[in-house]
């Protein structure tokens, strides 16, 4: 079973990315919900509930979490399928991570440094 999950989490390598109306709702769905889910106030430990995804959390650290979930899933979904939605992505952070996989898809390899709070995207290796 390991080698199953392995095989989807491995770069698809791709000479060239389509565009496909269904997958830029389905990016821009994901987008909302990643917007849903980082800008809800979230100061003290209180139960948060989003209605419209079913999404709930209680700590700051779990709303990250769910963050990187969705930013998951859309890398997962841009990798399977070879489709490009960058271009309809308006969250520049949620769009940059949209880029990063589509570039590994293109055999371009970029490097994310992050402190936690914000990040910078490398693109040589000799950069770092």
């Amino acid at each position: 079973m390991n080698e199953k999950i392995y095989k989807y989490s491995e770069t698809v390598a791709r000479k060239s990315l389509t565009t496909n109306t269904k997958a830029e709702n389905y990016a821009l769905t994901l987008q909302q919900m990643y917007s849903d889910v980082n800008f809800v106030p979230h100061f003290n430990d209180e139960e948060i509930l989003l209605e419209d995804w079913g999404i709930s959390f209680f700590h700051k650290e779990t709303q990250d979490e769910i963050k990187w979930v969705i930013i998951a899933a859309l890398s997962s979904f841009i990798n399977q399928t070879g489709y490009q939605v960058s271009h309809v992505l308006t969250d520049e952070k949620f769009k940059s991570f949209a880029i990063i996989q589509e570039n590994n898809c293109l055999g371009i390899s970029k490097m994310i440094i992050s402190d936690g709070i914000d990040f910078e995207i490398i693109n040589d290796e000799n950069e770092f």
